[in-house]
């Protein structure tokens, strides 16, 4: 199960159950994939997105960490952000 955290934007926000630490969210749109560290908020890994729209991604999560990170503790626990 991949729960969807967010929809902004035309983007999908989602935390995968089963992931692992650093917290982070995936978000998909249009046949493109970003993998967005949430603690700092750091771009990961891109397939298909361009510079404009990474930094629209970046801007949603600066503008949702709190509750992206409220997300992840929810999912996985008290896992620490370990990286």
């Amino acid at each position: 199960m991949s729960p969807t955290i967010l929809r902004q934007g035309g983007f999908q926000f989602i935390i995968f159950v089963n992931d692992h630490p650093p917290a982070h969210v995936h978000v998909r749109r249009a046949g493109n994939v970003a993998r967005v560290r949430l603690q700092p908020v750091e771009i990961l890994h891109n397939i298909g997105y361009n510079q404009r729209e990474l930094r629209t991604i970046r801007t949603i999560v600066e503008r949702h960490q709190r509750d992206l990170l409220n997300a992840w503790n929810a999912i996985h626990g008290d896992e620490q952000d370990a990286g």
